[in-house]
Parts: structure tokens; C-alpha cells; sequence
């Protein structure tokens, strides 16, 4: 006989974070998130070498597009959903809480995998650092468990700490790209900025689908504008316009920057450069134009860059848990929010423990920080990324023409979420079909299948647990509608 039995209300509903933000801080903590830096020193090179050559800039402007198709219906949905549930909360308007569920679980899990991975790149990258500057050698999990107390830390604390941090980061590394970019084209003249990355032959050479799939992996956490709905100042008004702001500014700026980039080396040398020097092209740039102590310091930047989007990404996982605590999915002290700092600090420190116990597992089992912990959660991570996309413009889709007909116009709820997922499964498909080949190093193909089942599971658990709530705990379940 089935258990009807009924569960209390879900904890701590009414409590609530509390916040200040403006648009500008917003977008500061979206676009740390997307870290600039580390995409044209470690991104761009990818675009290169693996995509269509000197047509990089132009999968940046097709990205961007891309980002804005998905981002038109996304913000437009906005409007009514009417709390910080992210996608969880757009998904389930659409397709339903089970869905709605599984696709929260699968979000938190693959900016997880993303943030561990990149703790573990950072714990590498500083050791190597340590001991080529200062000769002294520092194991590198040490250095990533100091990574992961300084965010857990950032977190506790109210969220304007983190977007003071964050923006000053932001404004060095932003900073030292454009300042690269003016010296390029102050040395090479404005005529260096040749139109033919932009030509169809460009566009066309190479692989250009991986080369706008990696595009699409340099605006990884923008939408999550809408995670900080609490805490913004006026959020109707204020999250739209970050959202857009974050799309165009990041686009932008990723044109210009590999534009200048191309230019820099030559048509004729840069694509032989990124397939000989993919891992320190950008560096090599720096150096060419703007001398050695240049390239020592977005050495050092490229440190806070990577910092700034764990601490970014730390801060959207502790807000998916924090809500998921609020409607009894997660358990209710979870979603405890600090007396003084208004924020969700036993999340935070959740997150922090997991981020802890993923490390010393993988530590434990012996693998690269580089060619496994980093390129296999940072793949998971961002395959699951792009399916919770995808799901959204069809939930966009749905709620628009199916639940809610008449609301709103066709561009924003018809023609732009087709767009969108149309770009964002072309990108998923060619994904899943080179994942190997991304991954790269021994047994790649075994990696690339239990990566696949990883990010699988994420979305089936999810499921499981909210026909549980349903079967078990209906109060609860039927409450998980608030969230829409």
C-alpha cells in the first residue's frame, strides 16, 4: 500500500538572503565565472588549433549569438519565475517537477565536477609556479585544499565580499588583455586587423564545429545572473540587464581579443603556432610584444583569474543547494542563513567539504591533476552544462506554446528558444562525438564512456528522488511548485 503520509512544510521557506547588488556588480560575478584570462591562454589556442584556424574570432561572434538566442526566451521567462532557483525553477515551469529536479541535481553536480577540476588545476599550476619563481616545490593538493578553504571561506561571509574580490580581479586580468590588445595593434598598425577571419573560406577550413563548441565553453556561468535574484537590487530590472550585459560584454570582448590575437602572430603563423605551443601560445604573445616581466605577471593573474571563477562557480553551487534545502529536497539546515553575514553559510561550508572529499578521493585513487582530475571533471562538468541548456529553451518552448499560450511575443518565445537549441544541441552532438579525442590521454575512450555515465546519473538520481518525494512525501513534493 502506498505511503500518503505527509512531511512538514518545507524547512526554513521562510527565510530568505539578503543583498544589494546592482548590475554591475552582477555581471562582475558572472563574467569571474566565464574567467576571460584563462580562456584566451588556454581556450583560444583550442579554437585554433582544434577548430578553424584564423576564424576564431568569428566563433566568437557566433557564440555569442548563440548565447543571446538561449538568453532572449531565458530572460524574457524571467519575468514569471519569481525566485532564485536558476534553472531548476525554469525547467520545472516547463517540463515538470521531476524533470525540474533531476535537472537541479544534474546542474549542481556538473559546476561541482567543474570546480574541483579547477581546483585541482590551480593546486598544479601554483605549484609550478612556486618552484620555477621561488625554487621550492609544495605538493599541489596542499596548495588546492588552501584554494578550497579560501573559497569556503569567501563563501561563508556575505555575498559583497566575494563580488569585491571578484570585481577586482576581473578589472586585472580584463585589464591586461585589452592592454595586450592596443599594443598589437599600436605595433602592427589598425590594418593588421585583417577581415578575413570573418570570410566564409575562413569560416569553413578546419573543424568549424569544434571551434564554436569551445566558444560556447567560454561563457560557462553567465546565466547565473538569475541564482543571485535574492540578493540583487531591484531584480526585475537588474537581472535582465546583467544577463545581457554578461552575454555582449564577455562576446565582445572575446571577438576583439582574438582578432587582435590572430593578428598578433600572423594568418600565415598562427594556427602553426597553436598546434606547436597550445599550452603557453598566449604567454608567448605577451612576451613578444610586451616584454618578459609582462609575461610574469599574467603568469600571476592567470592564478587570480582561475581563483576568481572557482570562487564564482563555489558561490552558484552553494545558491542551487541553498534553494533546493528551502523545499525539502536537500536536508533543512542546509538553507540556515547567517545571522550577520545574510548568507548561506552551512552551504557553504557543504560545498567546501565536498569540494574536500572529491580531492582527497581522487588523490587516493593516484590521478594527474592536469591530464585527469582537471580534463575529466572539466569535461563532465561542462557536457552536463550543456544538456541543462538545451533543456531549458525546450522548457522556454513548451511553457510559452503548450502551457501558457499568448503570452509574449514570437521572437522571444518561439523563434529565439528554437534558435538557441538548435546552436546548443549541434555543439552538445559534436561534443559527444569527439569526447576522446577532447579528453585525450590513455584509455580515452574508457574515460570518455564513464564521463558519459557520470553526467547520466546526475539526471537519473535527480529523477529518482523527486518520484520519491512524490510517492513518499507528497506536502513536499507539491511544494516544490513555489519554485516556479
Amino acid at each position: 500500500m502506498k505511503n500518503t503520509s505527509t512531511s512538514p512544510p518545507p524547512a526554513n521557506a521562510g527565510s530568505s538572503l539578503q543583498g544589494n547588488l546592482g548590475v554591475a556588480s552582477i555581471v562582475m560575478m558572472v563574467v569571474a565565472a566565464a574567467a576571460p584570462l584563462t580562456v584566451m591562454a588556454a581556450n583560444s589556442p583550442l579554437i585554433i588549433a582544434m577548430g578553424n584556424g584564423i576564424a576564431a574570432p568569428l566563433d566568437a561572434a557566433i557564440a555569442t549569438f548563440i548565447m543571446y538566442l538561449f538568453t532572449a526566451g531565458f530572460i524574457f521567462m524571467s519575468r514569471y519565475v519569481a525566485n532564485a532557483g536558476a534553472f531548476y525553477a525554469y525547467i520545472q515551469k516547463g517540463l515538470g517537477r521531476q524533470i525540474g529536479l533531476a535537472s537541479a541535481t544534474m546542474a549542481a553536480a556538473s559546476y561541482s565536477f567543474i570546480v574541483i577540476a579547477l581546483e585541482a588545476y590551480i593546486g598544479y599550476t601554483l605549484s609550478e609556479l612556486l618552484h620555477n619563481a621561488l625554487g621550492f616545490s609544495v605538493p599541489w593538493w596542499l596548495l588546492s585544499i588552501a584554494v578550497v578553504a579560501i573559497a569556503g571561506f569567501l563563501g561563508y561571509r556575505h555575498i559583497e565580499m566575494s563580488s569585491r574580490f571578484l570585481g577586482i580581479a576581473l578589472v586585472l586580468e580584463v585589464g591586461v588583455v585589452l592592454l595586450a590588445d592596443l599594443v598589437i595593434v599600436a605595433t602592427k598598425g589598425v590594418s593588421s586587423l585583417s577581415v578575413e577571419p570573418f570570410t566564409a573560406h575562413a569560416a569553413l577550413s578546419g573543424s568549424p564545429g569544434l571551434g564554436i563548441m569551445f566558444a560556447i565553453y567560454c561563457f560557462i556561468g553567465f546565466e547565473s545572473t538569475v541564482i543571485f535574484r535574492e540578493e540583487a537590487r531591484n531584480p526585475d530590472v537588474t537581472i535582465p540587464r546583467a544577463t545581457y550585459a554578461a552575454v555582449f560584454g564577455v562576446g565582445l570582448f572575446y571577438v576583439i581579443s582574438m582578432w587582435c590575437e590572430v593578428a598578433g602572430f600572423g594568418l600565415d603563423s598562427v594556427v602553426p603556432m597553436a598546434n606547436e605551443h597550445t599550452g603557453d601560445m598566449y604567454l608567448l604573445l605577451i612576451r613578444s610584444y610586451m616584454g618578459q616581466v609582462s609575461e610574469d605577471i599574467v603568469n600571476v593573474l592567470l592564478i587570480t583569474s582561475l581563483f576568481a571563477c572557482i570562487l564564482a562557480l563555489h558561490n552558484v553551487v552553494v545558491r542551487y543547494q541553498y534553494i533546493m534545502s528551502r523545499y525539502g529536497v536537500l536536508p533543512a539546515g542546509i538553507s540556515n542563513v547567517h545571522a550577520d553575514h545574510s548568507s548561506p553559510h552551512v552551504s557553504s561550508l557543504v560545498q567546501s567539504c565536498t569540494s574536500f572529499g572529491g580531492l582527497l578521493i581522487l588523490l587516493i585513487l593516484g590521478l594527474d591533476p592536469v591530464t585527469q582530475i582537471y580534463a575529466w571533471g572539466a569535461t563532465a562538468g561542462t557536457l552536463g552544462y550543456m544538456v541543462i541548456l538545451s533543456l531549458t529553451c525546450i522548457s522556454v518552448l513548451v511553457f510559452f506554446n503548450v502551457r501558457s499560450k499568448g503570452l509574449g511575443n514570437v521572437w522571444h518565445t518561439l523563434i529565439a528558444p528554437i534558435g538557441g537549441l538548435i546552436g546548443l544541441l549541434a555543439c552538445l552532438w559534436i561534443a559527444v562525438a569527439n569526447l576522446p579525442a577532447l579528453i585525450g590521454g590513455d584509455n580515452a575512450s574508457i574515460a570518455a564512456w564513464g564521463i558519459g555515465f557520470l553526467v547520466i546519473v546526475t539526471f537519473i538520481g535527480g529523477y529518482g528522488l523527486a518520484s520519491h518525494m512524490k510517492s513518499r512525501y507528497p506536502r513536499r513534493f507539491e511544494a516544490l511548485r513555489e519554485l516556479a
